[in-house]
Parts: C-alpha cells; sequence; structure tokens
C-alpha cells in the first residue's frame, strides 16, 4: 500500500488485493491519490475485493489515456495529430475491441485488429499507423497507469511498409525547370526546395529573419503544420539546423528580399501575410512539368531531386543526411545511392548555370509572368 511520485510529476496509488494481485492507478496530485488509497483499504477491510478491482475495457481506457496524453501534448501543438489518432481509434479499434477488458487483450486480438483492416484493404501505411497507436496506448498501460503486465502489440505484429521512392528530377530536368520558374509565381519556392531540400512545410514557415545574406546562412527552426493550419517552433525531428546557402540561390534571394512586403520568404500570391497554399503550390508545380515535358513532381519530389544537384558536386551520404536532417542514414538511403562532412564546401561550388553567373533574375512576386499555370 502505497502512494508513489512519479518521474512525469504525478502520483500512483497501488495497493495489493485479496487475490495477492497489485492494482494501482494514476492521479494528478498526491491528494486525489491518498484518497483512492483510503478508499481501497476501507473496501479491503470489508472483504469488497470485486469493487476494488474493476479491470476497465479498452474503451474505458482510451478515453483515460487519451485525455491524460492529450493534456501532456497540448503545448506542443499536436491537436491535428490527435485528432487523427481520435479517428483511427473509432474506425479500427474500437469495433473489435472496445468492449474488451484491458487486461484480456492478447497480441493474437492485436493481430487480429491488423488482419482485418487488411482485408478491408486499408493500406500498409494504414495499418502501420494503427499498430503504433495500440502499441503507444498499450505501452503507456504498462509503465504510466501500471495496468498491465506486458505490452499486447509485440514488436513483430507492425505491418512491413513497402519504401516508395518518390519521382525525382535529373540534373538537366532540374536545370529546364529552374530556368522555367524564372519570375512566376512559385519561382522562387521551387528555388528554395531544389538547391536547400527544404520540406514544403519549412518552406511555408521560413522567414526572412531565419535568412542571413550576409553570412549566407539559412535557419530551418519551425514548420507550418497542415493540419492545425498553424507554424511549430521546430522541424521535422525537433532539431533546428542551418546551411550555407549556394551562390546561385544567393542572388535570388537578394532580390526577392529588396522587394519583400512581408516577414515570410514565399508567401501565397495573394499576400504577403497569408502562408504559401500548398495545393496551389503543386498545382502550379505539376503545370510547370507539363509545360516542359519533364516527369510530374510532387514537392517532395523537389526534395529528392535536390541529391542530384549535391551529390553531382560531390557530397556523401553523410552531407545529404546533414542537409536534411535525416535521423539516419538509412533514411537517407532513400534520396542516395559514400563519408565525410564537406556539405559547406559543396554548397559554395554548386554551379548548375556556369555559364550563366549573371543570369538575369526576374522576382518571383509574379512579374513577367506568362506562364498559365495557377
Amino acid at each position: 500500500m502505497a502512494v508513489v511520485k512519479l518521474s512525469n510529476g504525478k502520483f500512483q496509488a497501488k495497493i495489493a488485493i485479496l487475490d495477492g494481485r497489485q492494482i494501482s492507478r494514476v492521479f494528478e496530485t498526491r491528494h486525489l491519490a491518498e484518497e483512492q488509497l483510503a478508499i481501497w483499504k476501507r473496501e479491503k477491510r470489508e472483504g469488497k475485493q470485486h469493487s476494488i478491482y474493476r479491470p476497465p475495457t479498452l474503451d474505458d481506457y482510451f478515453a483515460e489515456w487519451f485525455a491524460d496524453v492529450s493534456q501532456e501534448r497540448s503545448k506542443e501543438n499536436e491537436s491535428g495529430w490527435r485528432a487523427v489518432q481520435l479517428q483511427q481509434y473509432r474506425k479500427y479499434v474500437k469495433p473489435f475491441l472496445g468492449r474488451i477488458k484491458l487486461n484480456a487483450i492478447t497480441p493474437h486480438i492485436v493481430k487480429k485488429v491488423l488482419n482485418e483492416m487488411a482485408a478491408q484493404g486499408r493500406a500498409p501505411q494504414t495499418q502501420a499507423h494503427v499498430y503504433v497507436l495500440m502499441r503507444k496506448m498499450f505501452g503507456d498501460a504498462v509503465e504510466n497507469f501500471q495496468y498491465l503486465q506486458f505490452n499486447p502489440a509485440i514488436r513483430k505484429l507492425r505491418p512491413e511498409v513497402p519504401v516508395k521512392e518518390a519521382r525525382r528530377l535529373n540534373l538537366e530536368q532540374i536545370k529546364q525547370l529552374l530556368i522555367h520558374v524564372e519570375g512566376k509565381k512559385y519561382g522562387l519556392a521551387i528555388w528554395l526546395q531544389l538547391y536547400l531540400g527544404l520540406r514544403c512545410g519549412e518552406l511555408q514557415a521560413l522567414r526572412w529573419e531565419d535568412v542571413d545574406l550576409t553570412d549566407r546562412r539559412v535557419h530551418i527552426r519551425r514548420t507550418y503544420v497542415k493540419k492545425t493550419g498553424k507554424f511549430r517552433d521546430y522541424p521535422k525531428g525537433k532539431k533546428q539546423h542551418s546551411h550555407t546557402i549556394p551562390l546561385e540561390l544567393l542572388e535570388r534571394l537578394t532580390a526577392a528580399h529588396d522587394v519583400a512586403r512581408g516577414e515570410l520568404v514565399v508567401p501565397s500570391p495573394e499576400g504577403p501575410q497569408y502562408v504559401l497554399p500548398q495545393r496551389w503550390y503543386c498545382k502550379a508545380l505539376k503545370c510547370y512539368c507539363n509545360e516542359l515535358g519533364i516527369p510530374e513532381i510532387k514537392t517532395h519530389g523537389l526534395r529528392h531531386s535536390t541529391s542530384e544537384i549535391y551529390l553531382s558536386h560531390g557530397a556523401s551520404r553523410d552531407d545529404l543526411r546533414q542537409l536534411f536532417a535525416h535521423s539516419s542514414l538509412k533514411v537517407t538511403d532513400r534520396y542516395v545511392r559514400d563519408k565525410a562532412s564537406n556539405l559547406e564546401k559543396v554548397s559554395n561550388v554548386i554551379r548548375l548555370f556556369p555559364e550563366k553567373s549573371s543570369m538575369k533574375i526576374v522576382h518571383a512576386a509574379g512579374f513577367m509572368d506568362n506562364s498559365t499555370c495557377n
């Protein structure tokens, strides 16, 4: 019988019941934990074992878990992802496991959920998301709530997701695209993504305060989250990073800075106060590719194409990992097919247009834009 303070600052009340098993619950304050412990002690003295030990159903536990995790993460601007998790639980997990007692769920039962999703034709990626949700909430039932002794969403049940390589452009196609988008609405956005390998959310969140034109450095400090429509104060991977700006890109950034009317580097064509609309941007990129007769790519395809530029100028796998801020080389291998750290050197020698070192620059705000692309 005890009240224990946990590492997350909460308090756990626990007691051994009549058959020798131990039950526990987690509370926000010590006072609430002590109150519950006093109730359990009284019921134990009166022999009310079944009123003490009421294993929750998965629905009951999920409601408690979801509220607890949502409160902890409210400061991290992840409400969009939390909404997705709630939808996944209601659609895929609740119909099969909702009424089952939490302590009766086994790996075999978890596998049935995933098998049913496969039978319904759900994509492996969707199956993997639901598996991650179950592993997380059952893991917390073991570690934080101590309702379970082990996690039934064992690792061997994780669905295998085939890795699809994003379509990319080769070096000649990249040059064609860069020349073609000079002076067009989304020209500067495309130049930034190709030369720096930015994710679309990082591009949307890039501000002039993040761009040091004197020292030729760009700082990736935040991202824009489409699901919530808000900026988050860190990029994917929660690691801020900075890179040297290649000289050809520096010219265009300098020209754009001279006529900038807001804090965003690539705002919406509707106005400098609005975020670059990803839907319109993707549509325009597709249109530009069609006009040139090159493969259609999406915005993430621009990021993959960046590796073609850097590899052709001497970059290694480690260099690209640093540029893309990947968590491991295994992720980088999706972008390349070698070890060093000469990223700044590579950035300094990148020249896609050596014969046009002073190629006429037209600002990307739309002046002289004769394209039919929106």
